[in-house]
């Protein structure tokens, strides 16, 4: 039994030169190894441990796919947190906040583009502490902070406290919550699905039990990151 940080650390140890991500921004498609990810997924754990996140927290994330997203739900689940993913397509900002208040969120991760959306609301809920945006674009909340500021906050949490961060991954077990996802709520209030992080990593063994996944097959994912 494992945690899905315990199995994202055996994948990087194993594939570290390997693409783990590709994204367009501009023309043509970038790559993200397995080792450059892991080393911002500890920058921004540490960050987040940097900012106040304790084991147990609640942080929402809701941003477009991307490889940000990865890096964030990895980040969340390696300080003990619990991810909540929010859909883009949330437009009624009244669902966003019955969201964040029922699962007891602290902060939010979001996109340039959610958090223009989102920031207002994120300013008038006294529980939301930080607004963590993935580009560095202005929002209208005065707890707005950018991504790359908690990763560079991680790295310095990281030269100080290695060894607190180091404990604090590691105490993640699998049994422990990783995420909160919450039904449409079209004939009710949504509810929030709990998944632990054994529940993912047995869907990985079992699927890796019915067909092989060779090392340099490249997924394409269709379905939306907060719903997949």
């Amino acid at each position: 039994m494992q945690a899905i940080t315990d199995l994202f650390e055996t994948c990087v140890s194993k594939y570290a030169n390997n693409p783990l991500l590709w994204e367009k921004r501009t023309t043509a498609y970038e790559a993200t190894t397995y080792a450059q990810a892991h080393q911002k997924v500890h920058q921004f754990a540490a960050g987040l441990m940097a900012i106040g996140v304790n084991k147990g927290d609640r942080v929402a994330l809701m941003a477009e796919g991307c490889t940000n997203w990865l890096i964030g739900e990895l980040g969340i689940l390696y300080v003990g947190g619990i991810n909540v993913p929010l859909s883009v397509r949330l437009d009624d900002i009244n669902d966003v906040k019955f969201r964040l208040q029922h699962s007891g969120a602290r902060m939010v991760i979001a996109s340039a583009n959610q958090a223009r959306k989102i920031s207002e609301l994120c300013n008038g809920l006294e529980a939301i502490e930080k607004l963590i945006v993935f580009d560095d674009v202005p929002t209208d909340s005065g707890k707005s902070i950018a991504f790359a500021e908690v990763l560079e906050l991680g790295q310095s949490f990281l030269l100080s406290h290695n060894d607190d961060f180091e404990q604090r991954w590691q105490s993640v077990q699998p049994s422990d919550y990783a995420n909160i996802c919450y039904t449409s709520g079209t004939t009710a209030d949504p509810k929030g699905i709990i998944l632990t992080h054994r529940n993912y990593t047995a869907n990985v063994e079992q699927g890796l039990s019915l067909m092989p996944i060779p090392s340099y097959y490249v997924t394409l994912l269709l379905l939306p990151w907060d719903h997949a």
